[in-house]
C-alpha cells in the first residue's frame, strides 16, 4: 500500500492533480503510475487522512509504503497452502479445454 498524503508532504514531482468540470473536485495521481487510483485532494488532506491505496506499480524509494498482512498468526493455518499458485501449470498437466 502506498499513503497519497505521504507523496503530497514530500513533494512529490510525479504527483499530478486536475479538477473535474462537473462537481469542481480536485483529484490527484501518480505520473509513475505507483498507484492507479485518483483520490479526492480533500480527502487525502483531511485529518486522520485518506489512507492507503493499492499500489499498481513499483514504489520509488521516496514512496511511502507497506505490506499489510491479511491474518495475523503463526502456524500451519497460517502458511502458504499453495505455494505453486504463482508457477504456470504444464500444458499436459492442466488444460481447460479437455473437460469443455
Amino acid at each position: 500500500m502506498v499513503e497519497p498524503r505521504g507523496c503530497i508532504e514530500l513533494g512529490c514531482r510525479y504527483l499530478y492533480s486536475y479538477v473535474d468540470r462537473l462537481t469542481g473536485n480536485q483529484y490527484v495521481g501518480c505520473m509513475q503510475e505507483v498507484f492507479a487510483a485518483e483520490v479526492d485532494l480533500l480527502a487525502v488532506l483531511e485529518p486522520g487522512g485518506f489512507g492507503g491505496v493499492k499500489m499498481t506499480g513499483v514504489p520509488l524509494d521516496r514512496c511511502r509504503s507497506s505490506v499489510e498482512r491479511a491474518y495475523d498468526g503463526q502456524g500451519d493455518a497460517f502458511e502458504c497452502v499453495n505455494p505453486g499458485f504463482f508457477e504456470k501449470p504444464e500444458a499436459a498437466d492442466f488444460d481447460l479445454r479437455d473437460r469443455l
